[in-house]
C-alpha cells in the first residue's frame, strides 16, 4: 500500500492495481480547465471546490 501524497487525499491506496493508481497519480483529463483551473493536471482523487476532480460538475 501507498500513501497519497495529492493534497486533500491522503489515503492509502494499492499501488499494484492500475485503475488505483490512475486515480491517484495521472491528471484528469480535463476539457474543463478554464473553468477549473485548479483541476488542471490534478489526479482524480484531488478535492475541489466540494467535489472530486472529475471537472463535470465545474
Amino acid at each position: 500500500m501507498t500513501t497519497c501524497t495529492t493534497p486533500g487525499c491522503g489515503t492509502d491506496y494499492n499501488e499494484t492495481k492500475a485503475e488505483e493508481l490512475k486515480h491517484h497519480t495521472e491528471p484528469v483529463e480535463c476539457l474543463q480547465a478554464t473553468r477549473c483551473r485548479r483541476c488542471y493536471g490534478r489526479p482524480s482523487c484531488y478535492y475541489c471546490e466540494g467535489c472530486f476532480c472529475f471537472c463535470a460538475s465545474h
